[in-house]
């Protein structure tokens, strides 16, 4: 489904490390995808909000599970009406993003579906 493993070098096991003596929060390996973010000069999906500020304090920038549903949308690569069955799937899954940004972008997805329908 595009997903790939990556290797760590020693080095950035040892990161990890560190990272986990700071961090009483993230699991090492939440914070092994900090990391490889970091190392990669990439952004980090996640709505963990430990893993947040941990990523936001080592300069990793971060987005939750609803901006990547809605950059997929505005990107073509989904339907506004997958949008919103995904944020519904999240949902019914227990899963809880950020409530207000989340509301905010479904409230769009509707509007756009409407229009595109």
């Amino acid at each position: 489904m595009g997903l790939s493993v990556e290797h760590l070098s020693p080095e950035k096991i040892a990161e990890i490390y560190v990272l986990s003596g700071k961090y009483e929060k993230p699991s090492p390996e939440d914070l092994s995808v900090l990391v490889l973010a970091k190392s990669k000069g990439t952004i980090l999906i996640t709505s963990d909000t430990a893993l947040r500020h941990a990523a936001a304090d080592n300069g990793v920038d971060y987005y939750g599970t609803c901006w990547l549903i809605d950059f997929l949308a505005d990107q073509n690569i989904i339907s506004y009406s997958q949008a919103v069955s995904a944020y519904n799937l999240i949902r019914k899954n227990q899963r809880f993003p950020p409530g207000e940004e989340c509301r905010r972008l479904l409230s769009q997805w509707v509007k756009k579906r409407k229009l595109l329908e």
